[in-house]
């Protein structure tokens, strides 16, 4: 196998890693997000700067976790790109 062939390949199975990992992400942040939204209904209306900072927390790392799942889908199209052209 030549040296092309090896990037290829690799490049191959590093855009089939990430789509996985994206999806994997994608199924964490829906159970993550239901959890939290049941979390934040709990302490809503709380007076608490403790409950305000938890309800921005929690969003914040939806918010992380959705642009992990982008930058994963974007990465698996740029390997497959670039595979495709070499």
């Amino acid at each position: 196998m030549s040296d092309v062939q090896r990037l290829k390949a690799e490049l191959y199975q590093l855009m089939t890693d990430a789509q996985q990992g994206a999806g994997s992400l994608g199924g964490f942040k829906q159970k993550f997000g239901q959890t939290s939204a049941h979390v934040q209904a709990l302490i809503a209306g709380s007076a608490t700067g403790a409950d305000r900072d938890i309800s921005e927390l929690l969003d914040a790392a939806g918010r992380s976790l959705q642009q992990a799942m982008d930058s994963l889908q974007i990465a698996a199209q740029g390997c497959r790109s670039y595979a495709d052209q070499i």
